[in-house]
């Protein structure tokens, strides 16, 4: 039986069978390289949802060692660690050991600080939801204040304002947090400045984060705790002028400054407290709040010998300030009980 030679029909269709079989094969690969990329990042998303479903399984764990103490149903337990999960989640601390001062508008707990963030330990400042509820004439401080969002930018809304003024459960809310985000900020601008105040560290919603006063075993006291010889007094009371009067170089005044806001650690006056800061520039009653600042400073001093004339010092403090002397002024409204 013979066979009959291959016409070149035969051969073309031979080749292009071929062609068919490489381009088939090279197709082949091509989705085998897709598959095999669609499974690695399949698998990448799936490591990545374990990860986070164990780090929120972690924070959900998280119970500091003073929280561990409380009750499971003590409000401040939750509280607590609602307010500084963030911050643990974030690294910036690993555990909150101690409160160091408690009172009706916040609380202020000692924390212990990641090695990473070039701190030892750190205070958390923890506002409560009704801390202005608390608060006597805030319409005083409050005057001419712009309304902060949670992150620092003016709110204008004319629907925020009137939920303000109207004193919504969202108006209170917009007002708390804005509150807590004026008195972050100017603390930030204030220790750029110099001045004698606690490095903030962050913020996040009703808690500010900043540098430690004291050591471990105690927090730095207040000057109202404790008692000054004449050689500490002299130079402690012009320290605390001058803080006073860079306050008002960056157009601050603290506006409730007295010897229990004032920590004295290391020879040294640290300022707290700034929720009541006013803009000079802007509020009415400024001059009588920073008369009544220095008031409070100067009795203090007194009973260490410190003799100094607090209206007089008003007076040079503004003048400097405004470069021409203060006007003849009462009390305006709400500031005569002060």
């Amino acid at each position: 039986m013979s066979s009959q030679p291959f016409s070149s029909d035969t051969y073309e269709f031979y080749e292009r069978y071929q062609h068919l079989e490489v381009a088939f094969q090279d197709e082949q690969r091509r989705q085998r390289r897709r598959r095999q990329r669609q499974d690695r990042a399949r698998q990448r998303a799936a490591e990545e949802r374990a990860a986070l479903t164990d780090l929120n399984d972690h924070i959900a764990q998280f119970v500091p060692s003073y929280a561990a103490a409380l009750d499971p149903q003590h409000h401040e337990r939750r509280w607590l660690i609602d307010s500084v999960a963030s911050f643990y989640r974030n690294g910036l601390i690993t555990d909150v050991t101690r409160i160091v001062k408690g009172g009706k508008e916040a609380n202020v707990y000692c924390c212990t600080a990641n090695p990473t963030s070039g701190f030892e330990l750190l205070a958390a400042k923890l506002y409560r939801p009704r801390m202005l509820r608390h608060l006597r004439n805030d319409a005083l401080y409050k005057e001419s204040r712009p309304v902060l969002d949670a992150d620092g930018k003016e709110l204008r809304s004319s629907g925020v304002q009137r939920a303000i003024r109207k004193k919504t459960r969202f108006g209170r809310h917009v007002d708390l947090m804005s509150w807590i985000g004026h008195e972050y900020e100017v603390q930030q601008q204030l220790y750029a400045a110099g001045a004698d105040v606690p490095q903030p560290v962050g913020h996040s919603g009703n808690t500010i984060m900043m540098a430690y006063i004291g050591d471990e075993w105690a927090p730095a006291p207040a000057l109202n705790e404790i008692t000054l010889t004449p050689q500490e007094a002299g130079p402690l009371f012009d320290r605390i002028m001058a803080n006073v009067a860079l306050f008002l170089d960056h157009h601050y005044i603290h506006s409730d400054l007295s010897a229990y806001n004032i920590l004295y650690w290391q020879g040294e006056p640290i300022i707290i407290d700034f929720p009541q800061l006013v803009d000079a520039r802007k509020n009415r009653n400024a001059y009588n709040l920073l008369a009544r600042d220095v008031r409070r400073v100067c009795q203090y001093f007194a009973d260490f010998g410190v003799e100094a004339d607090a209206a007089a010092l008003t007076r040079e403090l503004w003048e400097d300030y405004m470069g021409e002397p203060p006007l003849d002024r009462r009390p305006p409204l709400g500031m005569e009980a002060l």
